[in-house]
């Protein structure tokens, strides 16, 4: 499910950002951003998640404002409130999550919430990583395991995993509470 929802936020966040957007614009910037390398997305699977956005009331098609092209007309999609709020829930999530490809879809568009609810969710995600790395060390291992949870380098492993996630929260915390980045809500620089 995590990769869906990486996907489906990925897709939500390039029409919310444009406005309104045709299928090859939305696959378009998310190759521009070079999603694949810090997300599984592909590129059928964008496809599917606009299908799929569309029959769940989360997109809608609205009238091309392209009256230039030969041919049949080109879909283009707008966020229906539906769609925001699951945009909303699928970023919030993102943003505690564990996982990295789905963490880094989260900070991509972190700047699409207000900046206290940004640093209230890293919080959570720091603190959760926090409470794992406690556990992981205090997990039992032996130098000839029975079991894989008890080889030590398997551990050492998710220990080290941890302890990175939660170092990269600290830091990206640490620039959003410094005022670093512009977030929903806050006045562009100039403006007050």
């Amino acid at each position: 499910m995590i990769i869906v929802s990486t996907v489906r936020l990925l897709v939500l966040g390039a029409i919310l950002r444009r406005g309104v957007s045709h299928g090859y614009a939305v696959l378009n910037d998310i190759t521009s951003w070079r999603a694949d390398t810090w997300t599984n997305v592909k590129p059928g699977s964008i496809y599917h998640a606009l299908d799929k956005l569309e029959s769940q009331g989360m997109i809608r098609a609205v009238p091309s404002g392209d009256n230039t092209k030969l041919g049949p007309a080109r879909k283009e999609y707008t966020v229906t409130p539906q769609g925001e709020s699951e945009f909303t829930a699928l970023l919030e999530s993102a943003l505690v999550s564990f996982d990295i490809l789905q963490f880094s879809a989260g900070v991509a568009f972190m700047d699409r919430l207000p900046r206290r609810r940004v640093i209230a969710l890293l919080r959570q995600r720091r603190d959760a990583l926090e409470a794992s790395r406690r556990f992981l060390r205090n997990l039992p291992t032996d130098e000839r395991p029975n079991e894989p949870s008890r080889h030590p380098e398997l551990v050492g492993i998710w220990i080290g995993y941890v302890e990175n996630e939660a170092a990269a929260t600290e830091r990206i915390l640490a620039h959003v509470q410094a005022g670093k980045y512009e977030f929903k809500s806050e006045p562009l620089e100039g403006e007050k």
